[in-house]
């Protein structure tokens, strides 16, 4: 077998492999023989078929699978031996000439490899990158004092309903098998249901479009218990029977409340409870920080890195890949969606070699054991000992996609934390506010 390549420019190789009988004949006759001895032909005895007949019925195929077989092992030999990163897999030249394999016997190949191109990052030359420090408003605070208020307060029956009351009631229209009991929030209806709602009493019933119901669409599907395709758009007429009003009477901040929240003595009072929560909020706020920081210096690195590709290879690899289903301007389009995606895996791919970001199993069990340790605590469940615990996080990473998703959470936390101490940021303290509007500007 000869095998030769050359370059065909910076980031395409060609290989030739030219596969003689010398190279199969001995394995395609000793599988022969193999056959021979369990074959049976009507008027020959098992073992004892003629080879002549043994070759005509098995020969050519056996021929194919061999060549087939040496192609794959030197490609894959080439590729190890000059450790050529690839991208894609080899795929057949243009100048290829189809094989008869019903006829040949030397054999001529012709693949043509792309070469991933190498690529260059300096994380300290990068610019104009902001850090943002997100700090929670006056708002959000009272917004979280008040549902700890509301969550422990008590509620008493009203004669009527009134603003900020709490309505009980069944929903109906049989046409759309609607029958559901829930409890309506004042500050969730729309301005409509309100009115309708104002100064009406247990056992009385109004009627109103689905449509007209709630500010959110999503609160009509907990309330009416249907799917969330079935929500949008449904203008259905529903009859409400209301069967209880109430008045939620907030707890007062006091001791008493607040060691039940959060511990005896935890928190004394109501400033140092509002200092708590803004803390929290703002710790929460850190993840919003850095999936900005990581999509800003990404941004930054597709504006700065120069990645070049073989792009006439990779669109020829994505009509060979899909089996022709794919050609011409449609491989041009989805070669087109996936070069910004390709790009950016090549530059993480040469931060991580450059500055050693890897993933260990032993990362990956610990975020398992922490994940499932974390439910668990939720749902109130006990602990189980250290190992069950390991056990039933190797078992998870039994799956492959899983794997992939906890391994691209751990890269992105590790590049985060890279980018915080390599790229020049300037660290700008803004409100969570501001921080949304910032973009739309």
């Amino acid at each position: 077998m000869q095998v030769t390549s050359k370059k065909t420019d910076n980031l395409t190789e060609q290989l030739n492999i030219k596969i003689s009988p010398a190279d199969y004949k001995e394995k395609v006759e000793q599988k022969l023989k193999d056959y021979r001895k369990n074959m049976e032909i009507p008027g020959f005895r098992k073992g004892k078929v003629p080879m002549s007949l043994v070759k005509k019925q098995y020969e050519r195929a056996l021929i194919a699978d061999e060549v087939n077989n040496l192609l794959q092992n030197a490609i894959n030999e080439h590729i190890e031996k000059n450790k050529l990163p690839i991208l894609g897999y080899p795929i057949p030249a243009k100048d290829q000439q189809e094989i008869d394999w019903e006829n040949t016997d030397e054999f001529d190949f012709n693949y043509e490899i792309g070469i991933a191109p190498e690529v260059e990052v300096d994380l300290e030359k990068i610019k104009g990158v902001n850090s943002y420090k997100i700090t929670a408003s006056d708002e959000m605070v009272d917004k979280e004092v008040k549902r700890i208020q509301e969550q422990y307060g008590s509620f008493s029956d009203l004669d009527k309903v009134k603003k900020d009351a709490f309505v009980l009631g069944t929903f109906k229209n049989e046409e759309e098998n609607i029958n559901s009991q829930t409890t309506l929030r004042w500050e969730d209806l729309t301005a409509k249901a309100q009115k309708a709602l104002r100064g009406k009493q247990k056992g009385e019933e109004i009627e109103i479009a689905a449509n007209e119901l709630f500010k959110d669409p999503h609160t009509l599907m907990h309330a009416l218990n249907i799917p969330h395709e079935k929500v949008h758009g449904l203008e259905a007429p529903l009859k409400f029977n209301i069967e209880g009003v109430f008045e939620l009477k907030p707890a007062e901040i006091d001791k008493e409340l607040l060691d039940k929240v959060f511990g005896e003595g935890k928190i004394e009072n109501e400033e140092a409870l509002r200092k708590f929560i803004k803390e929290d909020i703002e710790k929460q706020l850190e993840q919003t920080s850095d999936n900005q920081l990581l999509n800003d210096v990404t941004e930054k690195l597709f504006d700065t890195v120069e990645v070049q590709l073989p792009a006439d290879f990779l669109k020829r690899w994505i009509e060979i890949d899909s089996k022709g289903e794919i050609t011409g301007e449609k491989a041009e389009e989805e070669y087109k969606k996936a070069e910004k995606g390709l790009k950016y895996q090549l530059i993480e791919e040469s931060i991580a070699k450059k500055y050693g970001i890897k993933v260990t199993y032993d990362e990956l069990l610990n975020l398992v054991k922490d994940l499932l340790k974390l439910q668990m605590l939720q749902y109130g469940q006990a602990l189980p000992e250290e190992e069950q615990m390991n056990e039933i996080a190797a078992n998870v990473l039994q799956n492959e996609e899983e794997v992939k998703r906890l391994t691209d959470q751990i890269i992105k936390k590790k590049l985060v934390n890279l980018y915080k101490e390599k790229v020049p940021v300037k660290e700008v303290v803004i409100d969570y506010d501001k921080f949304l509007d910032k973009d739309k500007k």
